[in-house]
């Protein structure tokens, strides 16, 4: 008998799972640990990047204004040093900065300390030249962080290391000023790293970040006019007043003064020489003021209280010598006789000769070539017309009219005068009420020539006589002086946009006046063409005086006046042309300066003399009424004499060199709205 047999299965072993769950739950919290140390190292970096920023944008405008040596021009060196000295000055990680190491130049050359060096701080950063470029780099080190800072001017993105932010869009659609692209440009760049915190868990690499910022400026017209800018490159003098001890009374002062916008400004006198084959010694100096107190530039006056001198600016007598390290014996003859003063008009501390950059006359050409090419290529269809020009209207066939045979002719009238005669035009005693006159031969008045309405004359020498306009005694040359335009019996020097405004063109040849007689433009600008179509105007900007400004010539025509009475202001219909608050100039101002009928504040134009003289003369003796900028630069000298107490309002001289004689005493005022100014440079800005 058989019985089912029952197999006992084992019982099921219960699994416990809390090992697993513990070990879950230990590689979780390990990860949590981790992600929170990387978290607070994360933020750690970007609290580091937020300092580290800051401190490079801080440092970057220092450093951007340090670029400013008052010359419009970016000084690299400089830029730098006052990024790296304000890092110093200012954060505890960079007080083991040493600024007298660590100096390249933009092609990486070693060079000396940038701060310090004379020849360095007063180059000029050109962008096409890498070696005016500079560069500094420091490494080092402050408690766990380890610093590294780069700090350059000229700088280029191109050429530098790429950084993430550089892609963004703001970034890549800067643009910059191509004529100064890179110098105007200060990249401050400051890398940083720290052993991590509880990011160890996970890694053992420091934590690094690097930020750069970078700023740019830009040039403007600056707030400061010189009565005087004197162009000569080598040599001396460049402003001489008598001769060395002649103790003749001659003088030169230059008054500071206050606009009617309230800007207020130091009297200024700049040279551009270098002092090169100056000696130092008896008549070979850059100034020379042969006398106590012959040549000085006085205070501005406080425009809170204009009785008083501001004690922050004093009166500048400038040099490009002195900034090359020239000794003060070749700068000046004496303290005592060139100096800046404190004071308003006499006394006050006599501050030496002080350092300038070199200048040039980019500021002028920069502000004038449209309106002065534009003018002088109007006037050549003119010149060059067999017979009357297109647009005029009457033809005058007499040399010796009388009043009555120009009577009929009225303002609407465009006049053409024939007259090629070997004495020229010698009319006497008329008025010719023609807005425009074109005299194809030269132009010798025996009386009063008057033109009141006159807003355009052309003398076109057709004979090239060496005189084109002959004044001589008891005659006159006047222009544009209808009654509106004149004060009394001078020109209105009177800021008024409805008064018209004249140009006279003299295709080649000299003005000359001698004693009795009476040049009067008013309102007027005048080229001196130098027998060239083009005026002998320059294609670039900022050339240095030469003496074959024409065609491989010194040209044809220069002002010699050697007695007589000068009467001429140049046209003038603004009162304010900078901005105040940025010290820009107006629209208005440069829609001005280019206007070809008169440039604003422009009264001479000219770049020739004669093929055996560079002299000018401006020799009154009588009345001296001038107003304008006179711009001759390759006068050399131009010689202002006269006799005592001329007082020249808003009259700028911009040429080679001057000089004054017999006892001339000259006491000039200059409003920065109505001159040229020294550049300055602007900030754009940080860009990254």
């Amino acid at each position: 008998m058989h019985r089912k047999v029952t197999v006992r299965q084992r019982p099921e072993r219960r699994r416990d799972e809390r090992g697993a769950v513990a070990i879950m739950i230990a590689f979780t919290l390990t990860a949590i640990c981790v992600v929170t140390a990387m978290v607070m190292d994360f933020g750690l970096v970007r609290l580091d990047r937020q300092v580290d920023r800051s401190a490079a944008d801080s440092a970057t405008l220092a450093g951007l204004h340090g670029l400013n040596k008052d010359d419009g021009i970016p000084h690299s060196y400089v830029g730098v040093c006052a990024a790296v000295r304000y890092l110093k000055a200012n954060d505890p990680r960079f007080v083991g900065i040493n600024e007298a190491t660590g100096w390249k130049d933009g092609n990486n050359a070693a060079t000396g300390n940038g701060c310090s060096s004379t020849a360095l701080t007063l180059k000029s950063c050109k962008p096409a030249d890498k070696s005016t470029w500079a560069k500094w780099h420091w490494a080092g080190s402050t408690g766990d962080l380890s610093m590294d800072v780069t700090i350059q001017s000229g700088f280029s993105f191109a050429t530098a290391p790429a950084l993430p932010e550089d892609s963004l869009a703001a970034s890549s659609s800067d643009t910059t000023d191509t004529t100064k692209r890179y110098c105007d440009t200060l990249a401050v760049t400051i890398g940083q790293s720290r052993k991590p915190g509880l990011g160890s868990l996970a890694t053992s690499s420091r934590l690094s970040t690097v930020v750069r910022s970078v700023g740019r400026v830009k040039t403007v017209p600056g707030s400061s006019a010189p009565a005087m800018l004197l162009l000569k490159r080598t040599g001396c003098p460049a402003l001489r007043t008598g001769n060395s001890g002649s103790g003749s009374g001659t003088f030169i002062h230059v008054l500071g003064a206050i606009t009617s916008t309230g800007l207020a400004q130091a009297g200024s006198i700049h040279a551009d020489s270098d002092g090169t084959g100056c000696t130092g010694g008896s008549n070979s100096n850059i100034f020379i003021g042969a006398q106590d107190s012959g040549i000085v530039a006085y205070a501005a006056p406080l425009v809170s209280n204009p009785t008083a001198p501001d004690p922050t600016k004093p009166g500048l007598v400038t040099s490009y010598a002195a900034a090359t390290g020239a000794n003060q014996g070749v700068v000046r003859d004496q303290l005592d006789y060139v100096y800046g003063s404190t004071a308003l008009t006499s006394g006050g501390t006599r501050n030496e000769v002080s350092a300038r950059p070199l200048i040039t006359r980019k500021l002028i050409d920069d502000r004038y070539f449209t309106g002065v090419k534009a003018a002088i290529t109007a006037a050549a269809p003119i010149f060059s017309a067999p017979a009357a020009p297109a647009g005029f209207n009457k033809t005058l066939n007499n040399c010796t009219p009388t009043a009555a045979q120009v009577a009929s002719i009225t303002s609407a009238d465009t006049l053409y005068v024939n007259c090629t005669a070997n004495n020229g035009f010698q009319a006497s005693g008329i008025t010719i009420n023609a807005n425009a006159v074109y005299f194809n031969g030269t132009v010798n008045p025996s009386g009063t020539l008057k033109m009141p309405n006159a807003t355009k004359v052309y003398i076109g020498n057709q004979g090239n006589k060496t005189n084109a306009l002959a004044i001589g005694n008891g005659a006159s040359f006047e222009m544009n002086n209808s009654a509106a335009n004149m004060s009394g019996t001078l020109c209105s020097t009177a800021v008024n946009a409805g008064l018209t405004k004249g140009t006279l063109f003299i295709r080649t040849g000299s003005i000359a006046e001698s004693n009795g007689g009476m040049l009067r433009l008013c309102r007027t600008t005048a080229f001196m063409l130098g027998g060239q179509s083009d005026g002998c105007v320059p294609a670039t900007s900022g050339n240095a005086p030469t003496t074959t400004p024409c065609a491989g010539t010194l040209g044809t025509g220069q002002f010699t006046q050697t007695g007589g009475d000068i009467d001429w202001t140049a046209p003038n219909s603004l009162d304010q042309t900078l901005d105040t608050t940025t010290n820009t100039s107006l629209p208005a101002a440069v829609t001005a300066w280019a206007d070809p009928n008169g440039p604003e504040d422009l009264a001479l134009w000219s770049e020739s003399a004669t093929n055996t003289s560079q002299t000018y003369n401006m020799n009154g003796g009588g009345i001296f009424n001038v107003r304008g900028v006179f711009m001759v630069p390759n006068a050399d000298p131009f010689k202002i004499s006269g006799g005592a107490g001329m007082n020249l309002t808003n009259a700028q001289y911009i040429v080679t060199s001057i000089e004054l004689n017999g006892g001339t005493q000259i006491t000039m005022k200059v409003d920065p709205n109505s001159a040229v100014t020294l550049p300055d440079l602007d900030l754009v800005g940080l860009i990254r």
